[in-house]
């Protein structure tokens, strides 16, 4: 699990943290955000709370990225333990951005479609990869998801 708070709260979770929970199946989903809520309150010592617009996007090769952003409602008062939220859920496939291609090996580039978009190169996985080439890619690269990935992808030329 990865965890970023900035203006808004975004969790990585890969999929060897979901312990098998089907993608498809919003109920599972929620329960896991529940958990996940809790856990970044009681471990990062940081009040959640109010009401958050909250975008999953699921992806079968990696896993699940939340996108918690908080509406600041003035018209409604919330005490410090009520939470809120809209949820929406997204099949998503995430593309890697990728600095050094080179550093890859032939037969892992195999299993990726590769996009090119101005000098930059992007990866979407096009079957299932293991754990460690999941690991090896994380490792070389940035994910990029949701609306930015789709604008990638219609923008970009396939290169292989």
């Amino acid at each position: 699990m990865k965890l970023i708070i900035d203006e808004n709260i975004v969790v990585f979770l890969d999929k060897l943290y979901l312990n098998n929970i089907d993608l498809k199946d919003y109920s599972q989903i929620e329960k896991k955000l529940i958990k996940i809520v809790n856990k970044i309150q009681n471990k990062c010592l940081i009040d959640i709370n109010g009401y958050y617009n909250v975008y999953i996007y699921t992806d079968e090769s990696y896993g699940i990225i939340i996108d918690m952003q908080k509406e600041n409602l003035e018209y409604i008062d919330y005490f410090n333990n009520q939470l809120e939220f809209n949820i929406e859920v997204f099949e998503d496939s995430f593309l890697y951005k990728i600095d050094d291609i080179l550093r890859l090996e032939k037969t892992l580039l195999n299993k990726f479609i590769i996009y090119k978009n101005k000098e930059n190169l992007y990866l979407k996985a096009k079957e299932k990869i293991s754990n460690i080439e999941l690991g090896i890619i994380l490792e070389n690269s940035e994910i990029i998801y949701g609306e930015i990935a789709n604008n990638i992808k219609q923008k970009s030329q396939i290169i292989k």
